[in-house]
């Protein structure tokens, strides 16, 4: 599938922008543990227990509208025409790093990218 000029920029600023929740994901998952830390002095397990989920929840959240970006970003390296935009390749490698921190999942999916981006 050949796509215009104009499409691979709108496709890869939508990708970039989805692919943004990522890094608010990992951001809301480490508050909530960290609130549970600070919770921990406290004793009270159910509280532990709630900003624990609640991190977790908030986060799992998030990574929908991620992964549609993710899913869209590889649309775009399967097209060749898009190892024009240096910029778009160092923000994907980026975001590939960042998906290798949500295991397994996202583990499989950030190195799938990364190969891909290799061999584009």
């Amino acid at each position: 599938m050949i796509l215009k000029q104009s499409t691979i920029v709108f496709l890869a600023i939508v990708s970039l922008f989805l692919q943004v929740f990522l890094l608010i994901s990992l951001i809301s998952f480490f508050t909530g543990f960290y609130s549970a830390y600070i919770a921990f002095s406290g004793g009270d397990p159910k509280l532990i227990a709630g900003h624990i989920s609640s991190g977790i929840v908030i986060s799992l959240i998030q990574m929908v509208p991620a992964l549609v970006g993710y899913f869209i970003s590889y649309m775009l390296i399967k097209n060749k025409r898009v190892n024009d935009f240096a910029l778009l390749k160092s923000a994907l490698k980026f975001f590939a790093y960042l998906w290798l921190l949500f295991i397994p999942i996202g583990t499989v999916l950030g190195a799938k990218l990364l190969t891909k981006l290799n061999k584009g």
